[in-house]
């Protein structure tokens, strides 16, 4: 068992309902159910009573709360124990970032100004919200991810400290002969699942703006950008990606940027982390990046 998957069971059982399970571990609630149903298939047991609503704990459950709220204390004790033994002997930090960022901003940064630092760098890639979760269960030092500008504008929670690195532009991009047929009533597009980042900013931002002169057409929805890069220069449809991410493509001619035609965007990079005590190797961290955001 997971150390997540233990505290999930446990905000179940404190909250009583899947909805307000899903507040306390900061996911929404169609992630949170995918990880209580990936639980349940790892362990092959039912641990909800779906046959009422709302949904709440299967009674196989309900008699296990004090065993999981102590297994899974001990368990994340163990976890910190053994990672603040790591550090102490050595500079290794872990970083959780979404997976467009893994690809693109990240590298940039760990070659350029991370690199005089010697770290050993461990990577997770995940959505937006399961990077917020690794942050609370302190399972990565810090965070990289996308923000809006309205989220940038309304800043942190109390308890978390953020940096913006920076800006990326979010652009539409399609198939060099795909992108000269752009005429019909419909728009053929790639998306992102509305319960991720990039989902709810294209449903905000870009979806409005296109129904003022076409009706989209989502051919493909994909989590994942390097899945929608791959599926714009196949020619299924117009994705929204990230310059850093497509800038490649595009030089090469197997993308055209389509911002003179379509609506593009602009979010942020932030680098968060939790606030309070901290080992001077995190702090050595964060100030470098701080400075690499002035510069």
């Amino acid at each position: 068992m997971r150390l997540e998957w233990l505290e999930d069971l446990v905000a179940v059982l404190e909250a009583g309902s899947l909805n307000e399970a899903a507040g306390k571990r900061f996911l929404s609630q169609p992630a949170f159910s995918r990880r209580i149903r990936a639980i349940e298939a790892h362990l092959g047991v039912d641990l909800l009573d779906r046959s009422r609503k709302p949904v709440r704990p299967a009674p196989a459950l309900l008699g296990r709360q004090e065993e999981l709220r102590r297994v899974a204390g001990d368990l994340g004790a163990l976890i910190r124990t053994l990672r603040q033994a790591e550090e102490d002997a050595g500079s290794r930090v872990v970083i959780a970032s979404q997976h467009a960022i893994a690809t693109s901003v990240l590298p940039e940064l760990i070659a350029g100004p991370l690199s005089p630092l010697d770290l050993k760098i461990r990577l997770r890639s995940a959505n937006r919200s399961d990077c917020a979760a690794m942050l609370i269960n302190k399972e990565a030092d810090l965070t990289v991810t996308y923000r809006s500008r309205a989220e940038v504008a309304a800043g942190p929670e109390a308890y978390l400290e953020e940096c913006v690195l920076g800006t990326e532009a979010l652009l539409p991009v399609a198939a060099p002969n795909f992108a000269g047929e752009l005429s019909g009533e419909t728009l053929p597009l790639i998306a992102y699942p509305p319960d991720v980042f990039l989902g709810k900013w294209m449903a905000e931002e870009i979806l409005p703006a296109i129904a003022e002169f076409s009706r989209p057409d989502i051919r493909v929805e994909t989590a994942l950008t390097l899945a929608a890069l791959r599926l714009a220069e196949t020619g299924v449809g117009v994705a929204w990606l990230p310059g850093s991410m497509a800038a490649d493509a595009i030089d090469a001619g197997r993308l055209a940027n389509l911002s003179g035609r379509l609506p593009a965007g602009e979010v942020a990079v932030v680098a968060t982390r939790l606030i309070g005590a901290r080992s001077a190797l995190e702090q050595r961290i964060w100030s470098v990046l701080a400075d690499a955001a002035k510069a």
